[in-house]
């Protein structure tokens, strides 16, 4: 059986490895990501008390893809879609991919993101319905209630729920 597809940010990939799940998610679905969130994912502060520590070896291994994104696909998506100007360079080479490779909208490729001006943008380009939260991935992936008790609010189903519909109500724009 082929695996579903998912597409995951950089706060999405350090979430799961803060709070357990990449190892299970990425056996259970076929991660993929472009290199700038994996760039962002291996750097940071350490010195942050909110910094997680991810091994090049432990993320790679659970990465089935890894894409680089050109500054053409990225001038595109933002000329066709002002709303991705704003959005952090992981999520905007993440979409300018997407929207490059004419992935989405798809029953078998779903997008991950914690970010609220992505979920924004992501309506802009008709893929909202392909959003899903790190908390149904873990779930699928037979993740225990610990792990995913574990996630921050904006991983979870009812935070991508609400913000789901004041986008669909207008309500953010």
């Amino acid at each position: 059986m082929q695996k579903i597809r998912v597409f995951a940010d950089t706060n999405v990939i350090l979430e799961s490895f803060r709070t357990g799940c990449w190892a299970a998610i990425s056996h259970h679905f076929s991660m993929e990501t472009v290199e700038k969130c994996v760039e962002e994912t291996l750097t940071g502060n350490p010195g942050d008390p909110r910094h997680v520590a991810v091994h090049p070896a432990d993320l790679n291994a659970g990465l089935a893809g890894q894409y680089s994104v050109n500054r053409k696909d990225i001038a595109s998506l933002v000329l066709r879609h002002p709303s991705c100007s704003t959005l952090d360079d992981g999520e905007q080479h993440l979409f300018a991919w997407l929207a490059a490779s004419k992935l989405l909208p798809s029953q078998v490729v779903v997008v991950t993101t914690a970010d609220k001006a992505a979920l924004v943008a992501s309506h802009d380009l008709g893929w909202l319905d392909c959003m899903t939260s790190l908390e149904d991935l873990a779930r699928r992936s037979a993740m225990g209630r610990a792990n995913r008790d574990a996630l921050a609010l904006h991983y979870r189903d009812d935070w991508l729920s609400s913000i789901r519909t004041k986008i669909r109500l207008g309500v953010m724009p």
